[in-house]
C-alpha cells in the first residue's frame, strides 16, 4: 500500500520487558502500526524500533529473498506471497514458548494460516482485509446520484468511469489485485491461466485508463482524505485512514468503503522473522506484545483492518463490528477470493498482461 520511506519512531531506553534491549527493525506498510504502539512496545522492551515501510509485497519479496535485509519483523500477506517464500527457507521458525499470547488468536483463521505454513510454525495472522472500493460520497452524489457503489461497475464500465475522470479515479497498482479484480467483474477465474480470459481483463483496464489519475499502492490514501480523488480500489482499513485523515484536516465531506457485489479478493497479513533477522529476541517480543487483545483492538479501531485476534474483538468499536463491509457475514465471505500462488512463468505471464493494461507494452 505505501511509498517506501523510512520512518524512526522515538526511542526509550527503559528495559522492563523480556527483550534483549537494542534495536528491532520493522518492515510494513505505512501506517499498519500506530505511533503510540510503537512508543509503548519501546517502553517496555528497551528496544529502539525503526519503522520502515514499503508500497508492494513484490518488493518485500525481492528483498527478503536477496537476505541479509536487516530486518526483524515483517508482515508479507499470506498468499501468494507468504506461500510461494516459505519452501525458499528464508522465513524462520518461531519459537511458540516465547509468544504466551498465541491462545488470543482466531482458530479459524489460524487454521487457514496452517493451510500455507503447517502447525503456524513460521507465522501468525496480524491483521486481514478486502480489495474493494472508496468513494467520497458528496462528490458522488453530486455527479451521479445513483452511481453503483456497490459493484465494480463503478470503475470499470467505462461509460460510468468517465463520468468521474475530473474528480479523480485510483487503481492499484498490482497486476494480481488489478487483474483479479477485472476477473471477478468479468465472472472469470480470478487465478486464471487461460490466456483469453486474461487478455479480456486487460482490456477491462485498458478501456478505462483513460479516466484513470493514478495507478499506484498507497497514495489514494492520501487523495481521499484530501479531496483529490472520489473513487479508489484500495485495501478496506485504509479506507478508515483516509476517512480519520479527512477529519483531522477539518473535511467535511464522507468516505465510503463497498464490497462490490460480484465477489473480490481477501488478503491476510502475517507477522513473521527472517531467518537473518538479527534480533529475534526483540521480533518474538514484538509479536508477543501485538497479540495483547488491547494492542489488537486499539490497532483495529484506529486502521480499521480486521483483527486477527478473537480476544480482541470486543474491544473493537461497535461502529466497525457491525459494518458488513469491514467485518462480512459469512455470506459475503462465500465470495471471497484468496489468491493462489503462481508459477513463476504465469507469475511472468500476469505482470506483461498488467504492463499492457496500463499501456506500458
Amino acid at each position: 500500500m505505501k511509498r517506501l520511506a523510512t520512518m524512526t519512531a522515538c526511542w526509550l531506553v527503559l528495559a522492563i520487558g523480556s527483550a534483549t534491549a537494542g534495536e528491532m527493525r520493522l518492515y510494513s506498510w505505512e501506517a499498519y502500526f500506530s505511533a503510540d504502539t510503537i512508543k509503548t512496545f519501546e517502553t517496555e522492551s528497551g528496544n529502539k524500533v525503526t519503522y520502515d515501510v514499503f508500497d508492494s509485497n513484490d518488493v518485500v519479496e525481492t528483498k527478503i529473498l536477496a537476505g541479509d535485509s536487516g530486518y526483524d519483523v515483517v508482515t508479507p500477506n499470506l498468499s501468494p506471497h507468504f506461500a510461494r517464500q516459505l519452501p525458499l527457507g528464508v522465513w524462520s521458525e518461531l519459537d511458540k514458548a516465547q509468544l504466551g499470547n498465541i491462545g488470543n488468536m482466531d482458530p479459524g483463521l489460524m487454521a487457514k494460516l496452517a493451510e500455507v505454513d503447517p502447525d503456524n510454525r513460521h507465522a501468525v495472522p496480524w491483521m486481514w482485509g478486502t480489495t474493494g472500493l472508496g468513494h467520497n460520497v458528496d462528490m458522488i452524489k453530486k455527479i451521479m446520484p445513483d452511481a453503483p457503489v456497490d459493484s465494480w461497475r463503478l470503475v470499470f464500465d467505462p461509460k460510468i468511469a468517465a463520468k468521474f475522470k475530473d474528480c479523480g479515479i485510483a487503481l492499484l497498482d498490482d497486476a494480481e489485485q488489478g487483474l483479479g479484480s477485472a476477473l471477478i467483474y468479468l465472472g472469470l477465474d480470478p487465478d486464471t491461466e487461460n490466456a483469453e480470459e486474461l487478455e479480456n481483463a486487460v482490456g477491462v483496464i485498458a478501456r478505462i485508463r483513460p479516466f484513470v489519475r493514478q495507478f499506484h499502492g498507497s497514495s489514494y490514501v492520501a487523495g481521499l482524505a484530501a479531496g483529490d480523488l472520489c473513487i479508489a480500489m484500495g485495501y478496506s482499513g485504509d479506507m478508515v485512514v483516509a476517512t480519520n485523515r479527512s477529519k483531522e484536516a477539518g473535511k467535511t465531506f464522507t468516505i465510503e468503503y463497498r464490497l462490490p457485489k460480484e465477489g473480490n479478493l481477501v488478503w491476510f497479513d502475517t507477522l513473521a522473522i527472517p531467518t537473518d533477522a538479527p534480533n529475534k529476541a526483540a521480533a518474538l517480543a514484538f509479536i508477543n506484545f501485538l497479540m495483547r487483545p488491547e494492542i489488537a483492538a486499539a490497532a483495529a479501531n484506529e486502521l480499521g483492518f480486521s483483527t486477527a485476534n478473537k480476544a480482541a474483538l470486543p474491544l473493537v468499536t461497535e461502529a466497525l463490528r457491525a459494518n458488513v463491509n469491514f467485518y462480512p457475514t459469512e455470506a459475503e465471505q462465500k465470495k471471497f477470493h484468496l489468491p493462489r500462488v503462481k508459477s513463476e512463468k504465469q507469475d511472468k505471464v500476469w505482470q506483461r498482461a498488467w504492463n499492457r493494461a496500463k499501456g506500458l507494452e
